[in-house]
């Protein structure tokens, strides 16, 4: 998947992305800590955006990914 998203996702990803890798080969630093504190949030909004709108796009009845536009507290937020 880490590949997919090198080669298609904007640039702008690409060092979240990379951080993550390094992060989970074990081989992360103090720099890949740092763009991953700073990004991983914006990335997994971006992500998730994505996955709604493309679920909403295919017109699907079943709405699989329903789940994610509410908050695990209930609001809707």
């Amino acid at each position: 998947a880490a590949r997919w998203a090198l080669k298609r996702l904007p640039s702008r990803w690409k060092p979240v992305i990379k951080s993550a890798i390094k992060t989970y080969k074990g081989i992360g630093d103090r720099k890949d800590r740092t763009i991953l504190k700073r990004d991983a949030r914006k990335f997994l909004g971006f992500a998730s955006i994505r996955v709604i709108a493309f679920d909403i796009a295919s017109n699907s009845r079943r709405q699989k990914t329903a789940y994610l536009r509410k908050s695990r507290t209930g609001t809707g937020r």
